[in-house]
């Protein structure tokens, strides 16, 4: 039996894509071995969104390739989409598989005599929440982003392909499903939009929690937070992208809404759904960002309770509008703005995980070492709790006493 190991980098849906590939090697007769792990074959799931993101590819590749040069090295996904076969001689892998090659390499790597059609097979976790990829693909065109030009513009799954595979994976006992996508608020199969397809997942036994990676501003926001409101299974905890309080850098951005929209819609969020867990995404140091541009992103950041902060420094990105702007910052105070923007984010991180002391919280258990559960609340605080006979993919309650750097206990 070949072996066969996969490295993700980047996103949720790099994650649910991952999964998705090693379900059908896993059905054409491979085995699934750890990354690192002596194998046959390994699969590098590669991340275009930042030059540094597609340089921690490279250096994986090139790190299997000095533990074994015997391993077939494949680049898959957004870098090998949009950089080719030039990914292949930076680093020395064996083989590149774009968007619709990747789901394919069983075939391409020329599977054991006799392996099965694996192409609808149900993704392979290695984890207590399963990752189901909705949608694909984004046409918003920001002037940094590479993702329209790795993954096309926006495709969404067949609503009932979707309700399938969330009903197998209740079945095979995940309580906890991410509904994941390039742009998760643009999902449209004919009528029905995301809010029906929760809707319709709510109602499949088995599945206690339901959680929604990134919704972009100007897509379907309020209805999201509308329905979250009221229900039952979908966790009170939502991750809308920033990037930059700043009108004029929204606008050299691209992005379509303004700070004061941005302003709104999270007055709007927290009003309807108090303790709502808030997260969101900041660039600092973008083309054109002056000190007052920064102090008001800063400000915008400190005004409202979000609990997590996604902070990155802008790095130029070949292949899009933003890198042949004028106005290019310093890295060096990009940097500075950023570790700024970090340390606001741990303490508005810590602040947020303090109100739930003495509340009883919900968490999902992932581990457990020496009777002490690691999960995560559906608000998406980290959580450690200490309790006889505990099992990991179990949902329990609990009122934590303490709070330490911003985890429950």
């Amino acid at each position: 039996m070949k072996a066969i190991s996969f490295k993700t980098v980047g996103c949720r849906l790099n994650q649910a894509e991952t999964a998705q590939m090693a379900a059908s090697f896993r059905s054409a007769g491979w085995k699934i071995v750890p990354f690192g792990d002596p194998c046959d074959a390994c699969v590098i799931h590669t991340c275009a969104v930042t030059v540094n993101a597609e340089r921690d590819c490279l250096r994986l590749a090139r790190s299997v390739k000095r533990m074994n040069r015997n391993t077939t090295v494949i680049l898959a996904g957004c870098a090998a989409e949009v950089e080719g076969e030039q990914l292949l001689k930076k680093c020395g892998a064996d083989m590149i598989a774009g968007q619709r090659a990747k789901f394919h390499l069983p075939r391409l790597l020329q599977s054991p005599p006799g392996s099965r059609n694996s192409l609808q097979e149900l993704p392979l976790f290695n984890s207590t929440r399963a990752l189901i990829r909705v949608q694909d693909g984004c046409d918003f065109c920001c002037s940094y982003c590479i993702v329209p030009a790795a993954r096309g513009r926006p495709v969404s799954r067949p609503f009932k392909e979707i309700v399938d595979e969330a009903r197998a994976l209740a079945g095979q006992g995940f309580k906890e499903v991410i509904l994941t996508g390039a742009n998760l608020g643009c999902y449209s199969d004919g009528t029905l939009k995301i809010t029906s397809l929760l809707e319709r997942l709510e109602k499949i036994p088995g599945i206690s929690r339901i959680r929604l990676s990134s919704i972009e501003i100007s897509t379907v926001e309020r209805e999201i937070i509308n329905y979250m409101a009221g229900s039952g299974k979908l966790c009170r905890s939502i991750h809308i992208p920033l990037q930059s309080g700043d009108n004029n850098i929204l606008r050299l951005m691209g992005r379509h809404y303004t700070a004061e929209q941005y302003r709104n819609l999270i007055d709007y969020a927290v009003a309807r759904i108090p303790l709502l867990g808030l997260g969101t995404d900041i660039i600092t140091g973008f083309p054109g960002e002056t000190e007052e541009a920064f102090n008001n992103t800063k400000q915008l950041i400190i005004d409202f309770p979000f609990s997590n902060l996604h902070v990155f420094t802008y790095s130029r990105r070949p292949g899009t509008k933003a890198a042949s702007m004028p106005g290019q910052v310093n890295r060096g105070e990009g940097k500075q703005r950023s570790k700024e923007l970090i340390e606001i984010g741990r303490e508005k991180k810590k602040a947020f995980a303090s109100h739930f002391l003495g509340r009883k919280v919900s968490v999902l258990v992932e581990t457990v070492k020496n009777n002490t559960g690691h999960g995560w609340t559906e608000e998406y605080i980290e959580a450690c709790v200490s309790q006889p006979a505990l099992t990991s993919n179990e949902i329990i309650d609990f009122i934590p006493s303490s709070c330490l750097d911003g985890i429950l206990r």
